[in-house]
């Protein structure tokens, strides 16, 4: 069973510390090894085999689980003792869960369910669709999660198993509590209170309380949040949770504004996440201290966040150093000490972008396990077809043979198999030509009709090298913020509406889109056939970007959000390929492409930043303001200019 929490409902799984390995885990672990190596080989040993490879990936000897548990599986097989190879799938699937492996996670989950629905077994179904969810969870497809916890529920309510049910209560609350809706959020947390006062576990009860607690935090009820919080203290004094538990009550008391309690919480979550090697609960702990200490103690401030920062570099992280560098920057603000503040200020705005672009990996990654897991659900359609159309040949041939003892129909059955025929092999022929037109087109919106032949042809596709490309790239200002504060379907249609007129304008200027990557737009001029005009046809297109975001702003639309955009422009060499074979993705690389997104994010809203290699190439034909040399991260100082108007037409 694993049990999900995103970042914002405590970030950790329930049983935790039941999975860390020991001495007496691994003297069990021994203890089933001695036995399937003597072992009969019958049912028995399947559930050996099972219990070994759960102890084993528990142990993080994932290589030997997986190898255990495909033992079992053969096993279970050859003696058609179906619950064990349904067991042995799904510990299989653990281990490719735990890797990250979200597709071979699903494959084999869903056999695992297909074998305990045939038993049936209906706790095993609670299960595995309870992984499911969690999967979905992870992978970002919060409705395809809500639609597995809740058939899971069933199941688990069917099985009366009470602990089940609980688990995936949780998986609901947590859902309701990513999509912001804190009312149904709290009736599913509450369903689970009401199973943890019977099952007498007091980490399922410490879970539920800080649920209730984070939920309460975030719409704004401090009181019952502090009272939640309080009470699950004294249930996980021995855990790990003790340490997020102090840290919460401080951030509570800061919120409501007694800040005396709030740094006695802090103090004693500091002192407990020190002592118990906690790295990352010792930062989080210092954040909120450094910033209580901001006003009235500027050298103890400093210290907490310069301790804070310590810690965070040891972890190899970024995540918290946005947090300190942004207090550091408003502690030496307040004091005065302007000079260190635009230090830091700087030193935030990296990290900032930094974590922008690991947040933007993650959300790819979910696209990208959408997109795959169509791709499968493509694949078994297929083959469910083809298994119809071999059955329907069978059946027609029997017929045909059974017809050759009836002389008198057998003229009048031949023409109505050839009548069949023609039809089934018209129908199939137009249902081929249609998928392969939908094919064509799906790899053209994916690939240039270049690059799309040469992989239809050879099946690969060579890189290839550009000496003089024009990249450019566009980014919303301030779309961290209205994503945090604006409905995601607003958010989504917003986004989509600009982008699909970006697309339009690069159609027209015949561009090559290349991808999105959250609110970025990324696109070439010079693919795949180079033409002596493709610099101005960038530079056209981004100002016609410019006219249709100031264009929109004017119209003032309700149902959509205005945005600023920044552009910017560079030109040089690259290299252009398609990566992989089974998730091929069309892209550039160079030197060039990473120029041109610092060109976009020194630019100013409603600007187009160009370097000093497109400046030189345009320079006759457009007015440029020289902005000096500018200071670019991993690059050093670099000139750039703005591109105003243009003198003279020069595109054909």
């Amino acid at each position: 069973m694993i049990i999900n929490h995103k970042v914002s409902f405590a970030a950790v799984c329930l049983f935790l510390l039941a999975c860390l390995p020991g001495f007496s885990q691994n003297v069990k672990i021994d203890s089933l090894k001695g036995i399937v190596e003597t072992g009969a080989k019958d049912t028995a040993m399947v559930n050996t085999l099972n219990d070994l490879s759960v102890l084993l990936r528990r142990n993080q000897d994932e290589e030997e689980a997986i190898e255990t548990a495909s033992k079992a599986l053969e096993l279970a097989t050859s003696l058609n003792f179906k619950k064990g190879m349904g067991y042995a799938l799904k510990n299989s699937g653990l281990v490719y869960y735990n890797r990250g492996d979200y597709l071979e996670a699903l494959d084999d989950w869903t056999k695992s369910l297909e074998i305990f629905e045939s038993v049936p077994d209906t706790l095993g179904m609670a299960n595995i669709i309870n992984n499911l969810g969690t999967l979905y969870f992870q992978a970002g497809s919060l409705p395809k999660a809500l639609d597995n916890y809740l058939r899971s529920l069933g199941f688990a309510e069917k099985a009366k198993d009470t602990f089940q049910m609980t688990t995936v209560l949780y998986g609901i609350g947590a859902i309701y509590g990513e999509l912001r809706e804190y009312d149904k959020s709290l009736e599913y947390f509450n369903q689970m209170g009401r199973y943890t006062e019977n099952l007498n576990n007091n980490q399922l009860r410490t879970y539920y309380l800080m649920g209730l607690g984070e939920v309460y935090m975030k719409k704004g009820d401090y009181e019952m949040s502090l009272k939640y919080y309080k009470e699950a203290l004294p249930l996980n004094d021995d855990t790990p949770e003790y340490t997020h538990n102090l840290t919460m009550l401080g951030t509570v008391e800061q919120k409501i504004g007694d800040i005396d309690k709030s740094i006695e919480y802090l103090n004693l979550a500091y002192e407990s996440a020190k002592e118990n090697k906690q790295q990352w609960e010792t930062v989080q702990t210092l954040i909120p201290l450094g910033k209580l200490y901001q006003d009235s103690d500027f050298s103890k401030a400093i210290n907490i966040y310069k301790e804070a920062e310590s810690v965070s570099k040891q972890m190899e992280t970024d995540k918290s150093l946005v947090d300190i560098y942004k207090g550091m920057s408003e502690t030496y603000a307040i004091h005065g000490h302007f000079d260190k503040a635009y230090q830091y200020q700087e030193l935030y705005e990296a990290e900032k972008d930094s974590l922008f672009n690991l947040e933007t990996d993650d959300k790819i990654r979910g696209l990208q396990f959408d997109f795959d897991l169509s791709k499968k659900e493509d694949e078994i359609g297929l083959l469910e077809k083809e298994a119809e159309i071999q059955e329907f040949k069978e059946r027609r041939q029997k017929n045909m043979l059974f017809a050759t003892g009836i002389a008198l129909f057998l003229i009048v059955l031949l023409a109505i198999s050839l009548y069949r025929r023609y039809k089934f092999t018209r129908e199939t022929n137009l249902i081929i030509e249609k998928e392969k037109d939908r094919s064509e087109k799906l790899l053209l919106n994916i690939l240039p009709e270049e690059t799309a032949q040469e992989l239809k042809e050879f099946g690969k596709v060579k890189a290839k090298r550009f000496d003089s490309v024009t990249v450019l790239f566009t980014d919303f200002v301030g779309f961290t913020a209205y994503a945090q504060n604006l409905e995601p379907e607003e958010l989504v249609s917003s986004v989509d509406y600009y982008f699909s007129k970006f697309d339009e304008i690069m159609e027209k200027y015949d561009v090559e889109k290349i991808k999105t990557i959250g609110d970025a737009y990324m696109c070439v001029s010079g693919l795949p056939e180079p033409g002596e005009n493709d610099v101005f046809r960038a530079v056209q297109a981004a100002f016609e970007i410019v006219e249709f975001i100031e264009a929109s702003k004017k119209t003032k639309m309700t149902d959509l959000t205005q945005f600023d955009i920044r552009i910017g422009i560079n030109t040089g060499p690259i290299v252009a390929g398609v990566v992989g074979t089974k998730k091929f993705a069309y892209d550039i690389w160079g030197d060039t492409v990473n120029v041109a997104s610092r060109m976009e994010s020194k630019s100013k809203p409603g600007k187009i930043n160009i370097s000093e290699s497109t400046y030189e190439l345009i320079k006759d034909q457009y007015d440029c303001e020289f902005r000096g040399e500018i200071d670019v991260k991993n690059k050093g100082m670099m000139k750039m200019f703005f591109v105003n108007t243009k003198k003279t037409d020069h595109l054909s």
